[in-house]
Formats: structure tokens, C-alpha cells, sequence
């Protein structure tokens, strides 16, 4: 009987030993995490350097769009990567010109640029109220068309996305809100030369997780 109720013993030791991974590993699947998809539609235009309205006949911005990718663990900072195209400034002037012969005329030259950017980041969650920024690589397109000449050029910038959220209407698995953006564009070492806002409407699916 003694026997007996020592291999028990040994047997429930075993048992209990063997169940102490299996319970930690429970344990971390219970620690909350999602990953979200982020639509982004707004107006946005220029906001520096000021442009000279005098010489424009009219100028304005245009839609922003962008589309977010990232991943909200236990804490209430989250890494995510942002795609956008950003609107900077369309416009019209009118340009005197001379023309051969020694003559003098007026036409006009319509303009427009934008950027496509890559953003990768980070963001920090508190409640319903979101703030975001980070590091972006943007390719900056300028298209000049004058008198049916069209002229376009485009080089890479580096720059900074900042970001501010207010996610008014929650439906889990979805959230709905206003957002503020603010994109910098920087040559490398001599600061900041462009910069641009858009304010708009974004949406959030948390299409995998465990919250």
C-alpha cells in the first residue's frame, strides 16, 4: 500500500510540474494585442513657406489620402507604417513674356505638386484620443504647365509625419473620427523647407486580435 501511494505521489508531481509551461504559455496569449487598418481622406494644402498672392490668379490644395498598417500590444505606444499622398498646392499666375520681334505678352502658366509617402513610426493611445509621428521618405512631384507645355519634375526628400486623432464614434470592431496631419519635408542637414496640413476623416478595423 506504501508503494502504491508513493508512485501516486510521484505521478501527481510529475503532472503538476508538466502543467506549469503549458499554464505560463496560456497566460501570454491572454495579454491583449491587434492589428489595425487605418483609411485616411482629408483637404490639405501648403501651410509654409506663404506663397505670394499677388502674383497668383488662384491657388488651393487638394484630397489627402493614406492608408495605415500597425500593431497595438499591452502598452499604449504601437509601431505602424503609414502610405499617403499628400497635396502641397495647385495654382495659376499669369507670366509676362517676350516674344520674337521684341514684343511683350502676358500668358498664363498653371502649376501643381504633390508628394507619395512612406512613414514608419510611432504611435501612443489614450483612450479615444491619438497622436502619432514619424520618420517618411517622400517623393515630391512639381508639374508646370504653360500654354500646353507641360514640364514635370519630381526628386526624394526626406521628412517627418505628425499626426493627431480623435476617434469620436467606437463600434467594436471598428472606430470612426477626425484627424489632423502634418507633413514636413526637409532636405538632409538643412531643415525643414516645406510643410504641409490636412484635416480630414479616418476610419480603424482591428482586423486581428485578441482584445
Amino acid at each position: 500500500m506504501r508503494k502504491l501511494l508513493a508512485i501516486l505521489a510521484i505521478v501527481a508531481c510529475s503532472a503538476a510540474r508538466a502543467g506549469e509551461p503549458a499554464d505560463q504559455t496560456a497566460a501570454a496569449a491572454k495579454l491583449p494585442w491587434n492589428w489595425e487598418l487605418d483609411a485616411y481622406a482629408g483637404y490639405g494644402q501648403l501651410a509654409y513657406p506663404g506663397m505670394d498672392p499677388s502674383s497668383l490668379v488662384w491657388s488651393n490644395g487638394g484630397p489627402a489620402f493614406a492608408l495605415t498598417v500597425a500593431y497595438r500590444g499591452d502598452h499604449f505606444a504601437h509601431p505602424f507604417v503609414d502610405v499617403a499622398y499628400v497635396p502641397i498646392l495647385s495654382s495659376g499666375q499669369f507670366l509676362n513674356v517676350v516674344v520674337p520681334g521684341g514684343g511683350l505678352t502676358t500668358i498664363q502658366s498653371t502649376n501643381s505638386s504633390y508628394a507619395l509617402g512612406l512613414s514608419l513610426g510611432i504611435g501612443l493611445d489614450f483612450d479615444w484620443f491619438r497622436l502619432r509621428g514619424g520618420l517618411s521618405l517622400y517623393n515630391v512631384a512639381v508639374s508646370t504647365n504653360v500654354t500646353g507645355s507641360v514640364n514635370t519634375v519630381s526628386q526624394m526628400s526626406l521628412g517627418f509625419l505628425v499626426g493627431a486623432s480623435a476617434f469620436v464614434w467606437r463600434p467594436d470592431p471598428f472606430a470612426i473620427g477626425v484627424e489632423a496631419r502634418m507633413a514636413l519635408l526637409n532636405y538632409p542637414l538643412t531643415g525643414i523647407y516645406q510643410a504641409m496640413w490636412s484635416v480630414g476623416l479616418t476610419g480603424r478595423w482591428d482586423f486581428a486580435g485578441n482584445r
